[in-house]
């Protein structure tokens, strides 16, 4: 007799959203000796009716109702096709689905990997700010986004008493930007932005690289840079490892010699 169920679920091209009384129905009712019951829940690529589109609330409100202390957000796309996450309270799995700039935030004490995207809107610094707050102890962070940054913070933080609106992800190792446009490289290399004291791996387009750090010679981008061991480019053509390279990720001469 099942008594505590994990639940990671993502699913698409329904109708509607999986909601609480969907769940009861097809799950909790099922399992009469189920006592502890944790999930995570995507429903995407939804084709609803415009007119009737649920709110957060009215999603919120069926888990509730139920029983089950949750949060969730919603993306409407232009094109009336919606994304639905709905995540149990609290939060004790290592990994949680993407997350859009809708994400409300709270509290991620057990998240150690995380991928945020969206294909909608840009993120800013007060979402990255959110992101660091709400998953302190993260380890490998994953950016997809191609829409540029309307906020370049780098460029505007220029007052030493506006140092505490740097972040800090004290634990991150690893980083992927391959698939975001090359603002949020600068958003994380950039010592102004972002403080990365332990990042060891990056995954990133070249051209980007080149461009943030100045062909390697930038000292605003040095720091967070030092202690990378693994660089991984999607494409290995035109890539040129000159003296300013090798001097700039110091590790990654020593691992290659």
């Amino acid at each position: 007799h099942l008594e505590k169920l994990t639940l990671s679920l993502r699913i698409r091209d329904r109708n509607t959203f999986i909601d609480g009384n969907y769940l009861h129905k097809y799950i909790v009712s099922q399992m009469s000796h189920l006592h502890t019951f944790i999930f995570d829940i995507v429903t995407e690529n939804v084709m609803g009716n415009q007119l009737l589109r649920p709110s957060v609330d009215d999603i919120r409100r069926t888990f509730i109702e139920k029983g089950h202390c949750v949060d969730c957000y919603i993306d409407y796309h232009y094109n009336s096709i919606g994304r639905c996450h709905v995540y149990s309270l609290p939060f004790n799995m290592e990994r949680i689905h993407n997350i859009t700039h809708k994400f409300p935030g709270g509290m991620f004490m057990n998240v150690r990997v995380l991928c945020v995207f969206d294909y909608d809107r840009p993120f800013e610094h007060d979402y990255f700010v959110k992101i660091s707050r709400s998953f302190p102890l993260l380890c490998h962070l994953r950016i997809i986004n191609k829409i540029p940054q309307n906020d370049k913070w780098s460029r505007q933080l220029m007052k030493p008493e506006e140092a505490f609106l740097i972040i800090e992800y004290m634990h991150l190792v690893q980083l992927s930007c391959i698939g975001a446009h090359v603002d949020y490289v600068e958003q994380f290399l950039c010592n102004l932005n972002t403080r990365l004291p332990c990042l060891s791996e990056l995954h990133v387009n070249y051209e980007h690289l080149v461009t943030v750090t100045e062909n390697f010679t930038r000292n605003a981008t040095r720091m967070n840079c030092s202690k990378l061991e693994h660089i991984t480019f999607p494409r290995k053509t035109g890539i040129v490892r000159s003296k300013n390279f090798y001097l700039y990720f110091p590790l990654l001469y020593h691992e290659e010699m």
